[in-house]
């Protein structure tokens, strides 16, 4: 068994180098990484020893071994990652110095070549008598400057060699630090897989003897999956009563705004129907006095005209006088005639005041009907100011709430409605009835999703989420509805987002138990030994909750959940590793 471990571990180090070094990372980020992994190993150590101390050996014990194996074989993986580069950089150092090298040759051989050739022919009187033996002045200054450059060359030559030198040294250094560093790190990979033989050794160990507790295990297992159950259970009934109780305020909150809503409308159509009434009022009076106004006019008009008629009538008559005095005859027959015009006058004058009074005595009725008819509305509009009084007495002393109803009236209504509100509290969506603060806060929760600190500084996974297979029994499925995070000795416990204490409690096996409410959301923080907050408490994240408390076996472990309330009031866990940092 343990020659399969290790082979399995060395098969897995030969693939997964090759893969690493396709990737373009740097000597720095490899660097960073490796010392990341140490402290990790240095974490699981710590975690490892204190479960070392326990009397029984313990699946945390057995866990922290898996996971020294696992992040060992990412340390000897980053080292081959590393050894490829230095290789490659060796390599490439070489070509590099070979090139330096030929190089070097060439530009020595040239410069030799050169100063031999100056030895022999006695350069400086050579060239002395090269320039003076000139044929003309031109000529001479042609030399001369030849000689200058040819001096440059050879000053060139000698710079380059040493340039070359120098870069060589450079070369060889970097080389023997490569070589140095290839040294230590095979020196270190050596001694990690010396190590994850060493470790799994005690895991093969550890595995063995906790085979041999099966028979408490499986009395452990259910005593386990009690707890969790009532855990479970504890929380979905907080979380129920909480979302009851927001429903209640919201449809409290509702029945007030529509109270007060009802009242207002009351009101305002106590008042339009008030001022419909005193519309209709002034309208009246101002018909009645048009009406006035016209019979006025009409009298006055009538008395003209009966004032131009006489005048006519006595203009007639005098000119009748005047004719009489010369027909006697006519004018007597114009007399008769007149006196039968006068009396015919009169009497139409007499059916036209008659027609005139009975005008007016009709026009009066309306008026006094009119009258009688506004009183009746003013007596309805009080009528219904007093229903309106007594219906929101009723709403005060806890009355039936109605529907308001919103059908438009006109001031001869007879009676008016009385408000009614309607309210279906499961119609009403959790996520509409949450304050905007608790919205927000919501919101700024899924935002990070992912990205939300661990509970614990420092721990690992012990026991994951959702069904999984026990590392001994492997035909033992087990549930979890959080997380077990495996840590040290009274760590404590922070928050990891802001929120609110709204339950504080114990299950047996599960220790202490926080929830905290972030809106739609809540977070648990169990098997506690104990709680530094109280209900109510509004927290900032990364706010210690509690400390780590130990379980039944004797380990150092902090159960963490996340929860979600949906719109429809619906309540579900959550695979908290979705919600935190990946380590």
């Amino acid at each position: 068994m343990l020659n399969k471990i290790v082979g399995t571990l060395l098969l897995v180090t030969l693939f997964a180098a090759p893969v690493w070094a396709q990737k373009n990372v740097t000597r720095t980020d490899l660097q960073s990484k490796r010392e990341a992994i140490l402290q990790e190993i240095k974490d699981a150590q710590a975690l490892l020893n204190e479960a070392k101390a326990s009397q029984n050996v313990t699946l945390t014990e057995l866990k922290a071994l898996n996971h020294k194996l696992e992040l060992r074989q990412q340390l000897i993986n980053n080292i081959n990652l590393e050894l490829t580069n230095i290789s490659t950089d060796i390599r490439t150092t070489n070509t590099d110095i070979t090139v330096l090298n030929a190089q070097l040759s060439k530009f020595r051989t040239d410069y030799a070549r050169s100063v031999r050739y100056a030895y022999k022919h006695q350069e400086s009187q050579n060239l002395m008598l090269f320039v003076f033996s000139a044929n003309t002045f031109n000529d001479m200054m042609r030399r001369m400057e030849y000689m200058k450059k040819y001096r440059q060359y050879r000053t060139i030559q000698a710079n380059k060699i040493r340039e070359i030198q120098g870069t060589l040294k450079q070369k060889v250094g970097f080389l023997n630090n490569k070589k140095l560093q290839r040294g230590e790190l095979l020196a270190a990979e050596q001694e990690h897989k010396s190590a994850i033989q060493a470790d799994a050794d005690e895991t093969q160990k550890v595995a063995q003897e906790l085979k041999g507790q099966v028979t408490d295990l499986s009395s452990q297992i259910a005593k386990n999956k009690k707890a969790a159950a009532q855990l479970e259970s504890a929380i979905k009934i907080q979380i129920q009563k909480e979302i009851e109780e927001a429903r209640r305020l919201a449809l409290e909150e509702a029945r007030q705004r529509a109270l007060a809503e009802a009242k207002a409308k009351a009101a305002e159509e106590t008042r339009r129907r008030a001022e419909e009434a005193q519309r209709m009022t002034e309208l009246n009076r101002q018909k009645a006095v048009e009406e006035e106004q016209k019979r006025a006019a009409d009298f006055a008009r009538q008395a003209e005209l009966a004032r131009k008629k006489a005048a006519d009538d006595a203009e007639r008559q005098r000119l009748k006088d005047i004719e009489d005095a010369k027909k006697r005859r006519e004018a007597a027959a114009a007399e008769e005639k007149r006196i039968a015009d006068a009396q015919a006058r009169e009497e139409q004058r007499k059916r036209n005041e008659e027609r005139n009074k009975e005008i007016d005595r009709k026009k009066e009725e309306e008026r006094q009907k009119e009258l009688t008819r506004q009183k009746k509305v003013a007596e309805d509009l009080e009528k219904q100011r007093q229903a309106a009084a007594q219906q929101a007495t009723q709403y005060k002393s806890g009355g039936t709430v109605v529907t308001i109803n919103k059908t438009p009236t006109t001031p001869s209504s007879a009676t008016s409605t009385p408000p009614v509100v309607k309210t279906n509290p499961e119609s009403i969506s959790y996520k509409n009835i949450l304050t905007p603060d608790v919205q927000a806060l919501s919101n700024n929760f899924a935002a990070n999703k992912g990205g939300l600190p661990w509970p614990v500084d420092r721990g690992l996974i012990v026991a994951p989420y959702g069904n999984y297979q026990h590392p001994i029994e492997k035909s033992v499925t087990l549930s979890n509805s959080g997380i077990d995070i495996g840590t040290s000795a009274s760590a404590p416990v922070k928050v990891v987002f802001s929120g609110v204490v709204t339950k504080i409690f114990s299950v047996p096996g599960m220790g202490v138990t926080v929830l905290v409410s972030h809106g739609q959301y809540y977070t648990v923080y169990s098997k506690l030994s104990s709680a530094t907050v109280s209900v109510g408490t509004k927290l900032t994240t990364r706010q210690t909750v509690g400390f780590a408390g130990k379980n039944d076996e004797g380990d150092n472990v902090v159960h963490f959940e996340v929860w979600k309330v949906g719109d429809n009031g619906s309540i579900s866990n959550t695979n908290p590793m979705g919600w935190i940092v990946p380590r």
